[in-house]
């Protein structure tokens, strides 16, 4: 994978388009030559590049997720971007996994990990937890004391009610890239419906985001900041709240 560093989004222009200073993290990322528009955003905080599009190939078992995320490559031309994985899942206490499920975010399984206010706010072993609750600023269906927060009110209108900048993300189960055991079928899931983490078999049938490590294009330097702004124009970028 090279590096570009010229014509590309800037921290200034993603601040400008995704609103809430918990999405000041993402920085749109052009991969197809087009500065207007984005294919990716860089997340700051994780270290990672999501992919914009959120549901490029429909729902697929794990090995075939596991398989299309390790074949995408992206070209503007000049530039190969072909470095791209599924999501990772590692422990919310940094040390060991915990099976167990609960509410408030103390154990691998369940509700609101790495949510603000709760023991481990702001982990990063989820990498799907992560850009649910703190990124894009979601609420799950349990709070952490364990009573029903009200966001979710029907399958069309659930908790995940921040969706902003990407394209296409799903109110269902997005794959990680981990198994629940070595050897086994099972792989971690998220559901971006309800904001839970969960494992289940392989042959599952579930959606797939796409992440590459790191930051997948340089940011440009800051005399090309007023450039590229004069000449993006408006983007939009796309939340869906609950009505």
């Amino acid at each position: 994978m090279t590096i570009r560093t010229t014509l590309i989004a800037s921290s200034l222009i993603a601040a400008s388009l995704v609103s809430g200073a918990a999405q000041a993290a993402l920085q749109g990322r052009d991969l197809n030559g087009n500065i207007n528009s984005f294919e990716a955003y860089y997340d700051t905080v994780l270290d990672i590049t999501w992919l914009a599009n959120a549901n490029v190939n429909g729902q697929m078992t794990h090995g075939a997720a596991t398989a299309w995320a390790a074949n995408l490559s992206f070209t503007d031309g000049v530039n190969t971007y072909d470095n791209w994985r599924l999501p990772t899942v590692n422990p919310v206490n940094g040390v060991s996994f915990n099976y167990s499920s609960s509410p408030d975010g103390s154990t691998d399984l369940g509700y609101n990990i790495s949510k603000a206010g709760t023991t481990y706010a702001g982990s990063t072993g989820s990498e799907m937890a992560h850009l649910f609750y703190n990124t894009l600023g979601n609420s799950g269906y349990f709070t952490p004391s364990d009573v029903v927060s009200g966001c979710y009110v029907s399958p069309s209108n659930t908790c995940l009610d921040n969706t902003a900048p990407f394209d296409n993300l799903q109110a269902y189960f997005y794959w990680s890239a981990t198994e629940y055991a070595p050897g086994t079928e099972g792989a971690y899931y998220f559901d971006f419906g309800l904001g839970s983490q969960s494992v289940a078999n392989g042959s599952s049938y579930f959606y797939a985001l796409a992440i590459s490590p790191g930051d997948v294009a340089a940011v440009p330097e800051a005399e090309t900041y007023a450039l590229m702004l004069a000449g993006l124009g408006l983007v939009g970028w796309r939340a869906r709240r609950r009505g």
